[in-house]
């Protein structure tokens, strides 16, 4: 899990932030080559599926995890507004809402496929790549650090234990 030792309370947000990127990185690619060929072929609609299916079933519950977990704990200990924990609450409302709107662009292009689709589902999908590495990249060199300076230990094991499976 990288730099970060096992029995860290993050180690296992981490790996799963890793492979979400991964996922993210198949994601931008498929849409990178839509652009390129200015088509979607099957495989291609294929990987956009597997990406509304990541985020409904691995993405959005995480963030739920997180919403329960980790973020409750250091707004009690440092407060919401004015620090990363607003950040953090507000960009997992945007992640959510992205999602919504990739899913409705993917709905678009299944129903009626054009280059006008192809541009919408590549605005959304492109936009939700970026958005989630800089906010999982936020995560890691900020709100983590935090949390681990600033939460018992007792709150660190929650943390640790909720994400372990």
């Amino acid at each position: 899990m990288g730099d970060v030792p096992d029995d860290d309370a993050f180690a296992r947000v981490l790996a799963a932030h890793a492979d979400f990127v991964d996922k993210l990185t198949e994601l931008e690619a498929t849409l990178d080559e839509m652009i390129a060929t200015q088509g979607a072929s099957e495989e291609n609609g294929m990987i956009l599926d597997e990406s509304v299916r990541f985020f409904d079933d691995e993405l959005l519950p995480f963030l739920a995890g997180e919403d329960e977990t980790i973020l409750p704990r250091l707004e009690a200990t440092i407060g919401r507004y004015g620090t990363l924990v607003n950040v953090v609450v507000y960009e997992h409302g945007e992640i959510r809402r992205s999602v919504e709107k990739f899913k409705a662009a993917r709905e678009g292009l299944r129903s009626h496929p054009s280059w006008a689709a192809i541009q919408e589902t590549n605005r959304h999908g492109i936009f939700l790549v970026q958005f989630l590495w800089d906010h999982f990249r936020k995560e890691r060199m900020s709100l983590f650090p935090t949390a681990r300076e600033r939460l018992s230990v007792p709150d660190l094991r929650t943390i640790r234990d909720r994400f372990a499976h």
